[in-house]
């Protein structure tokens, strides 16, 4: 016959869980940064733009190293890149990108793209290539996802990427330099150096 155990409650037990009380009742508050986007052309809180749009920080940016077109696409969910290398690669959003007939601007022939790229304002993508944009004073990065033709026209159709910069500061005169350095298994080192000079104009 087996006969039940019972386990007495020791003054040590019972401490530790009077002291693990306020740990379990007592709630966490994370303060959360607020990101700011201009997605529908006018500034607004990610949080309340009614459209699927996903940002990087020009802090993100910089904890990461970003500093080229694979290394922020390498960042931004449900993008990447594919092609024949610098300035040839066609960006997909959500595994789509350019399925349309080919087309020649400029003399230059190739399928219209479906991912429109924008640094700020200004459409960057060719037909059949990307613009290899540096990234510098960068403010953010905005990813907006699905067909955006209403604001960003024919070459939208699969989504956006825009490369939004800093704007002048009228109010003093500042500067930054950044500067880095890597290496590489059978390679040499690797060097880089930005600058950013702010001058107000007038008062």
């Amino acid at each position: 016959m087996s006969h039940p155990q019972r386990f007495q409650r020791t003054p040590l037990a019972a401490a530790l869980g009077v002291a693990l009380l306020p740990l379990v009742s007592s709630p966490v508050h994370a303060q959360l940064e607020e990101v700011v986007v201009t997605a529908t052309k006018q500034e607004a809180s990610l949080q309340d733009v009614p459209v699927a749009v996903s940002a990087l920080t020009e802090e993100s940016l910089n904890q990461r190293g970003v500093s080229n077109f694979s290394d922020y696409l390498i960042e931004l969910p449900n993008v990447s890149a594919g092609g024949a290398g610098p300035g040839q690669s066609t960006m997909y959003i959500r595994g789509v990108a350019s399925t349309t007939p080919n087309l020649t601007t400029s003399g230059v022939a190739g399928l219209s793209p479906n991912v429109a790229l924008y640094l700020d304002e200004q459409p960057m993508a060719q037909p059949g290539r990307n613009l290899d944009i540096y990234i510098t004073d960068i403010n953010r990065v905005e990813v907006l996802a699905g067909p955006q033709g209403t604001l960003f026209g024919a070459s939208s159709q699969a989504g956006v990427v825009r490369l939004i910069t800093n704007k002048p500061d009228p109010s003093g005169f500042f500067g930054r330099v950044q500067a880095g350095a890597s290496t590489m298994s059978d390679g040499e080192a690797n060097y880089n150096i930005n600058a950013m000079l702010n001058i107000p104009l007038s008062d």
